[in-house]
């Protein structure tokens, strides 16, 4: 049974904000913008049948809405899985969720090995569910209650947007990043 875990996953799928490449904090209400994750895709044995490989891939998309003056940001996350295909071929897609919530900005930071393999300082916001939109696909979970939160790390390097994702520390974050998404 899933519950806020997948309001997390799906933010994850999508992309953060954070410390930027020149070391200027960036809030999230100044992140404001689209950011897409391209498609990716990967070839597998399934333990079942190792013999008959299948394939997978996925793509995923947020939008951050910010009101620089209250320091709050609304976003949605949108995941598109396809099953049996390592393009996002429209006719594999197999899975479609879109979450929505608004996020703020939350003192803290952490430190996480960034995309060059040098230390990125992430900084940490609420996110708050308020909705989601299940468009394909069977799953079977519980939603979360509105208003209900997760805290993600984020950071914002050069236009590319990574979220916090993986085992959640005693910190609530998640101990790696996601890949990025670039703004468009």
């Amino acid at each position: 049974m899933i519950t806020l875990a997948v309001v997390a996953t799906a933010l994850s799928a999508c992309g953060g904000g954070g410390d930027n490449s020149s070391g200027a904090t960036t809030s999230i209400a100044q992140m404001a913008g689209t950011y897409i994750m391209p498609c990716t895709g990967t070839t597998f044995a399934p333990s079942a049948n190792p013999t008959d490989p299948k394939s997978e891939s996925e793509t995923a998309t947020i939008v951050i809405s910010a009101d620089a003056a209250s320091g709050k940001a609304t976003i949605s996350a949108q995941r598109r899985y396809y099953l049996n295909s390592t393009t996002c071929d429209a006719a594999a897609l197999e899975f479609d969720l879109t979450f929505f919530g608004t996020a703020a900005d939350k003192s803290g930071s952490k430190i996480y090995t960034g995309p060059a393999g040098k230390p990125v300082t992430a900084s940490v916001a609420s996110i708050a569910y308020t909705g989601l939109r299940f468009s394909k696909g069977n799953i079977s979970f519980k939603l979360p209650a509105a208003g209900a939160t997760v805290d993600k790390a984020y950071v914002l390097d050069n236009n590319v947007l990574y979220l916090s994702k993986g085992s959640r520390g005693p910190d609530g974050l998640g101990d790696t990043l996601t890949r990025g998404a670039v703004k468009q």
